[in-house]
């Protein structure tokens, strides 16, 4: 599966992988339920709150893509150590925050981050696998960070009662930057030298090829950009529907912290399922339970019931997320990989955009529960888009 001699490089990507997972938890759990308390934004601004998602699905979406042909044409560690170099001013536009505005500038610097590091984890994690267990180290990549964002969005949690707002994250973000930086400069590994690079010619265009030309990589980035208009629900306004009804920001943070640590967990074996019974089942059954279960969440507001529902959600993620990551990797040749697994990111992440916008702009003109709908419908649409595809071209 993995060759012994690799295993600690494997290790060590996943830490890091949950460093990045640690940061991203402080903007997906606090900063959405403290935007009208701490950062001044009007009450009911919809839009003007998806602002700072829009900003970050946009920039990561082009980071990401950019992480790939730089790592392609360079090497890893570099794109990796850039990442964490880049995330250096964050604590402090935070903590000097007077409006929204800084926010939005520290999630656009917090985009580069993700795209950089997030990327080159997962591009490193697959250079030194086996191709038939590459499922199983995707699914672990992915628990390592959405493991991080649920201990992240805790931790920032329980911090925020300890400390003044703003000196908790601070405080919270610093040390966790700094720990990976310094774990990036002294014990990480380029990888590069162990991919399997041949000679062969690579797409004239590959940003159209992947987008377009090739049929199953189009229909499985598409899937991957829709199914993150349900992140979007969870990150942005979970915490702002619940918090309008006085559940406490602890108990948000347990809410989300159980769709991401379901989420992360079950990708483990949802991977290495993947790699004995195929990926496309599974994403049709992980993009069918999210769009089931999103709508079913607003029945009831028992914390019980929600802490129910985003158990599922993370199953349905769990199920689809590791397995569209390792189709896109089943379909590539080795020497363009990493700038394909970096175009499919691009189309993935900046679907926290294009979902920001549209929740926005329909909590703005009619309510929350409206857009939650919306979202399961696009779900629904986009599954059967990859279904009818793969049916033709698979």
């Amino acid at each position: 599966m993995i060759p012994e001699n690799k295993k600690s490089l494997l290790v060590n990507f996943l830490l890091q992988v949950m460093f990045v997972g640690i940061l991203l938890g402080l903007f997906r759990t606090a900063v959405p339920a403290l935007s009208e308390s701490i950062f001044n934004v009007p009450k009911n601004s919809f839009i003007f709150l998806s602002t700072f998602v829009i900003a970050f699905g946009l920039i990561k979406g082009v980071s990401n893509y950019y992480a790939g042909i730089f790592a392609d044409k360079y090497d890893r560690k570099s794109v990796l150590l850039a990442g964490w170099v880049v995330a250096l001013p964050v604590p402090f536009i935070i903590y000097f925050a007077t409006s929204w505005y800084y926010i939005i500038a520290a999630t656009f610097i917090i985009g580069i981050n993700q795209g950089l590091t997030w990327s080159v984890t997962q591009i490193s994690s697959v250079d030194i696998t086996n191709k038939e267990n590459r499922g199983f180290v995707v699914g672990l990549n992915e628990f390592s960070g959405y493991f991080g964002v649920a201990i992240g969005g805790i931790l920032i949690s329980y911090m925020t009662s300890l400390f003044p707002i703003k000196l908790a994250l601070f405080i919270f973000s610093i040390i966790f930057i700094l720990i990976a930086l310094l774990y990036c400069l002294i014990l990480i590994e380029d990888t590069k030298k162990y991919a399997n690079i041949s000679h062969n010619t690579d797409p004239k265009n590959i940003f159209l090829y992947v987008t377009w030309k090739n049929k199953k990589l189009f229909a499985y980035s598409q899937a991957g950009h829709i199914e993150k208009f349900i992140d979007t629900c969870i990150w942005i306004f979970f915490p702002i529907y619940l918090y309008s009804y006085d559940v406490t920001l602890l108990n948000i943070s347990y809410i989300v912290g159980v769709y991401a640590f379901t989420w992360g967990v079950l990708q483990i074996f949802s991977g290495l399922y993947s790699d004995y019974i195929g990926r496309n089942l599974l994403i049709v059954l992980g993009m069918l339970i999210c769009a089931i279960t999103l709508p079913l969440c607003m029945l009831s507001l028992n914390i019980s019931w929600w802490l129910t529902c985003s158990f599922f959600l993370g199953l349905g993620m769990a199920l689809l997320y590791p397995s569209i990551s390792s189709a896109v990797n089943d379909n590539c040749d080795d020497n363009w990989r990493a700038s394909a697994i970096g175009i499919y990111r691009f189309w993935r992440d900046t679907g926290y955009a294009t979902g920001a916008l549209f929740i926005g702009i329909i909590s703005s003109l009619y309510n929350i529960e409206t857009a939650f709908i919306f979202v399961s419908v696009s779900m629904i649409l986009s599954t059967l888009i990859l279904i009818l595809t793969l049916k033709k071209y698979g």
